[in-house]
Formats: structure tokens, C-alpha cells, sequence
């Protein structure tokens, strides 16, 4: 093969991956959840496949006061999402009276740096608690009554069993959607909308109110214990020692079920529920984490009680990597892909995005960005994930549609294991070594890096085409067969407004023994074999 045929071979390649199979842009067509053969879901967004890279505002930083000063330290990050809370005792100060101004200052400053937003609704649930529901609901415990413990007495919850409680949610969440219909229904500036926060109670397992009682002493719904393959009878009969927690997920998610169908019913946009994780060691619902969540043990329960909310998030709040792999595996299935909804604004957390796209995830959202004083760890934590935002964000369609078709590999560098291979296509594996150089060219030297950053993306582009990023690794192609394999061209690039721009070749000293990544890039890869 020439050298002609060969760059024109390469040409042609780089133009057909930059077209999607995906049906293309439109600025007016709805965000949604689409739905693979397979079932893989991905988030498309103006037609495309999209990944988020979110920063998450603080609690209290969404109020247009102080809007501007959190917001610009929210850009630091490079972000091409920004998450920001809707509060309703500030959206509802009095029944049926709605105040708009931190939705469109919110949407306005979106659209003034070209960001996209995820609007998270506190309603009745934030953090197992109901510390965002308006102080006209809350003194007045006999109209909006509270969940009362095994003792009898009120918690700071509201009873999922109050028709009141559940009415006066489901009308400020729709007229909530429907002002954002109004402002936003042709620019879809708001792709994805969290419905509630981390819900479930913090105080009892599950409510002991009159009612509520009355339900669990009857029998569970025929339909739920007939999807989850349990058998007839009472909660007790149906789900044993579990009873006492599955019905309170029942309970919770069957409200916010309400909630989000009237919603939807208004505006479509895809709807998540977040989840405070139960981790390793977490043994008290109620007490350990909030009693009725979507915690691992109950999904399956809260994806039949709940078919109106398209994702459960996970807020992930740990550093440890095996126990940040487990949470997302406990989540990540054919009906629930992978979605970092929050994660600790730590250097340390930056990697783990490569875990996401290791599972052919949606997201990534890191929690509460906004400091106005920075500390040297939360100006490192800055740096790590806008290093990776920026590396990620120009291809996040091509993530996207990759992760779709199975084409995404990813790894992270994790204590003791400084060398991992990466099986791929065509008779490929990738050999990545994390650490400080030389990364292996003498056996048995490779160690981990002292901050243990490296991690390592591939998207196969066509046949005999890759596209790498990384930090902090290098990347050798190996052959599994008995064939000859060796890398022909290794392009320094980028990509800007979706077309692939090659800066230079690699070779010599840059590929002799892989290729090396000690800053964070991006390449484009031709192997072949000889």
C-alpha cells in the first residue's frame, strides 16, 4: 500500500466517524431517553447523543442575588452542564402564587455562556427530610400532615400518605414544568429534570400514621408482588424482614410516581430521582441513609412503582475506587444506565468519570463547585475535573454513540493496579500503564503515581481506527491472535465544532514503546497488521 492510498484511507476514515447514525441536530426537538435494541439507553439532546459534564451548584447559590459569583466559579470547570436547584417554598411563597425569578434568571445566565441546564425540584423530599416544602405547609401540621415514628410523633417528613401533601406537590411541580415550557419549550436550554432530592425519611423506617398503618397491615399490591416475584399476601408475608423498607419505598415512590406523570403529562423532559447511597456498612434505614430511597436493594421495586422517572441517579459521596465501582454497578443495567447525579469535590474523584464511561454512562456531576474563597484542595479538585471536562466535552456526542454501540472502553488507575489491558475489536487489546514514566519498559517496574490520576478512554472510529484520550498513562495496541500487528499513524489533535483538526504525526521517541499520555490529550490511532 502506498503512502498516497494510506493518508487517503485515513482521510476517508476520519470523515465517516464524524458522521452519526443518530438523526441529526435540532436546535426543536426534545431532550429524551433514547432506547437501543439492546436496550441501552442514551440521553439525546438536540438530536445527538450527550454526555453531561455538570457542575452542581450549591444549595443555596441559585437565588439571582448571588447567581453571577456562583455561577462564574461553576465555569472554572469547563463544564457543558449546569445543575441548579428549584426551590419550592421560594417557587410557591403562598398556595397557588408561583415565582419564576430563579428559573429564568437561571435559564437566562444558561444561555448567556452557552451552557445547558439540569433543574433539580426540592419538593417534598430533601435528604430524607422536608426542609424545602413552604412554611405555609409546614405549620400546618393537620392539613399537611407529617409521617409520625413508631412512637407516634411527627418527624421532619411529610406523610407520603396525605393526599394534601401529594396534591400540593404534584400542582407546583406542574406549574413549575409548565412555566418552563412557556420560556424554554423551543430552545431546550433545560435537558433533564430531578425530581425531589435524595428522598425517603430520615426518623423512622416508614410512617406509622393511620393510614399508613392500615396499608401495611393489607395486603401488598397484587401487581408488585407479582413483577418482583414475591408471593401474595401482606408486606410482611410478601417481603419478610424487609417489609418495614419496602413498603416505605412503595410508599415514596408511588407519590413521586404522581408527581412525575403529571409532570411529564405538561412537559416531557427525561426525569431522574437521585439516591443518598447505602453503602458497605450501612445497616439502618432511617437512621445510616433515608428509609424509602432507591437503594440498591429496593431498585427493582422503585422501577416498577415508578415508570415515570426515566433514571435513578447515584450521589456517590466516597473515595475508595472498589467501593465507587460497586455503587455504580448496583446501578448501571440495561433499564438504568450509569449516572453520576453528585460526587464529592475532591482531585481524588476526578478518575472515576472514567468509570462512567467505562460502563457506557450518561453523566457526571460534581457537587457543590461554587467556593468563593477556595482552599489548595478545593482549587486542585477544580483543576482535576476541568481537566477532564475540557478533554471530554468536544466528543461527548461521540461518547455518547459509542458507549450506544458498544465501542467505549475506559480504565482508571487504581493501588496495585499500574498495568490493565483493555480488550477490544478485531483481534485488539490495549496494554495501558499508569504511574510515572518509563511505564514498563523494563518488566516488573511499572508503580502506581503518588496522586493515582491516571485513566485512560478508547472509542473505536472504524476498522483499524481509535480514538485515545487520557491522563497520566500510556497505551500500547497488542494483538491477541498470532498476527503481527503495529500502529501506522498516531495523529496529535483535536476536535473543534465536531470535525477532527490534526496538529502533527507522532512517531519516533513519542511511539516507539506506546503511546504516552502525561498530560491530558487526545490522538487519533490507525493500526494494521504486516
Amino acid at each position: 500500500m502506498t503512502m498516497l492510498s494510506l493518508f487517503i484511507r485515513w482521510a476517508m476514515a476520519c470523515l465517516m466517524a464524524v458522521a452519526l447514525p443518530f438523526s441529526p441536530a435540532l436546535s426543536n426537538e426534545m431532550p429524551r431517553i433514547a432506547i437501543g435494541a439492546d436496550g441501552h439507553r442514551t440521553l439525546m439532546v438536540d438530536g445527538r447523543p450527550y454526555f453531561v459534564l455538570a457542575a452542581q451548584l450549591h444549595n443555596s447559590s441559585a437565588w439571582p442575588a448571588v447567581l453571577d459569583e456562583a455561577w462564574a466559579q461553576a465555569l472554572k470547570m469547563s463544564p457543558n452542564t449546569i445543575e441548579a436547584p428549584i426551590y419550592w417554598e421560594q417557587f410557591e411563597p403562598s398556595p397557588g402564587h408561583y415565582d419564576t425569578r430563579n428559573i429564568d434568571a437561571q435559564i437566562a445566565k444558561a444561555r448567556s455562556t452557552n451552557k445547558r441546564l439540569i433543574l433539580l425540584w426540592f419538593g417534598t423530599w430533601k435528604n430524607g427530610e422536608n426542609h424545602y416544602v413552604p412554611t405555609w405547609m409546614r405549620g400546618d401540621p393537620e392539613r399537611y400532615p407529617r409521617m409520625l415514628d413508631e412512637k407516634g410523633e411527627p418527624i421532619d417528613v411529610q406523610s407520603p400518605f396525605s393526599t394534601n401533601n401529594r396534591e400540593a406537590d404534584i400542582q407546583a411541580y406542574v406549574a413549575f414544568l409548565r412555566h418552563l415550557k412557556k420560556v424554554d419549550g423551543d430552545k431546550h436550554t433545560v435537558i433533564m429534570v430531578q425530581v425531589e432530592n435524595e428522598p425517603g425519611s430520615l426518623g423512622s423506617v416508614r410512617d406509622h400514621g393511620l393510614e399508613a398503618d392500615a396499608a401495611f397491615k393489607s395486603a401488598a399490591p397484587a401487581d408488585l408482588t407479582r413483577t418482583l416475584g414475591k408471593p401474595a399476601g401482606s408486606w410482611r408475608e410478601a417481603f419478610g424482614p424487609q417489609a418495614d423498607e419496602a413498603f416505605a419505598a412503595w410508599s415514596t415512590a408511588s407519590f413521586i410516581e404522581q408527581v412525575a406523570s403529571a409532570g411529564r403529562a405538561v412537559y416531557p423532559l427525561p426525569v431522574y430521582v437521585n439516591c443518598w447511597m447505602r453503602y458497605k456498612g450501612f445497616k439502618y434505614p432511617g437512621i445510616d441513609y433515608p428509609s424509602g430511597g432507591p437503594i440498591w436493594s429496593m431498585l427493582d421495586l422503585w422501577k416498577a412503582a415508578a415508570p415515570s422517572v426515566d433514571l435513578i441517579g447515584t450521589d456517590i459521596y466516597t473515595n475508595d475506587p472498589g467501593e465507587y465501582q460497586r455503587v455504580l454497578d448496583q446501578y448501571a443495567r440495561a433499564d438504568n444506565p450509569s449516572w453520576v447525579s453528585e460526587t464529592e469535590f475532591s482531585a481524588k474523584t476526578a478518575p472515576y468519570l472514567y468509570y462512567v464511561l467505562a460502563r457506557g454512562g450518561i453523566g457526571f456531576s460534581v457537587f457543590g463547585i461554587d467556593k468563593s474563597d477556595p482552599t489548595a484542595e478545593q482549587a486542585a479538585a477544580m483543576a482535576a475535573h476541568a481537566e477532564n471536562f475540557a478533554l471530554l466535552d468536544p466528543v461527548r456526542d461521540i461518547i455518547g454513540q459509542a458507549a450506544a454501540e458498544h465501542r467505549l472502553h475506559a480504565a482508571v488507575e487504581e493501588p496495585g493496579k499500574a498495568q490493565q489491558s483493555l480488550p477490544l475489536a478485531d483481534g485488539w487489546r490495549a496494554l495501558v500503564s499508569f504511574g510515572p514514566p518509563p511505564w514498563g519498559d523494563t518488566p516488573g517496574i511499572v508503580s502506581n503515581s503518588p496522586d493515582m490520576s491516571g485513566r485512560v478512554f478508547i472509542v473505536q472510529m472504524a476498522k483499524e481506527e481509535w480514538l485515545v484520550g487520557g491522563t497520566n498513562v500510556r497505551v500500547e495496541f497488542v494483538r491477541v491472535d498470532q498476527l503481527r500487528g503495529q500502529v501506522l499513524r498516531v495523529e496529535d489533535g483535536a476536535y473543534e465544532a465536531g470535525t477532527w483538526t490534526m496538529r502533527r504525526w507522532l512517531n519516533g521517541d513519542e511511539t516507539d514503546f506506546g503511546i504516552n499520555f502525561t498530560k491530558s490529550k487526545m490522538v487519533r490511532v490507525q493500526t494494521g497488521i504486516y
